[in-house]
């Protein structure tokens, strides 16, 4: 049995984007709110998918009390780790 950890992304315009990481498979992916693929990285290294795994959580993911507690939207001049 793999491991996948799941992210809830906020977008800028109000969408919700839901990013999965497995480690193990060496595979990043991000679907929309349809559940359609927007990105999808197969073949990464362990080390790839742990890194941009640190960067997303360190630069891109917010607490969820932390933006309705202070009504904060996310910005759109955030890291990006999908973009190369």
């Amino acid at each position: 049995m793999t491991k996948e950890n799941i992210w809830t992304w906020l977008q800028t315009k109000g969408k919700i984007f839901r990013v999965i990481s497995n480690p193990e498979k060496g595979i990043i992916e991000v679907l929309n709110e349809k559940g359609e693929t927007l990105i999808r990285k197969t073949n990464l290294s362990r080390r790839q998918v742990e890194i941009v795994e640190k960067h997303f959580l360190k630069y891109v993911a917010k607490k969820i009390d932390d933006i309705h507690h202070t009504n904060q939207k996310p910005t759109s001049d955030i890291f990006d780790p999908m973009i190369t």
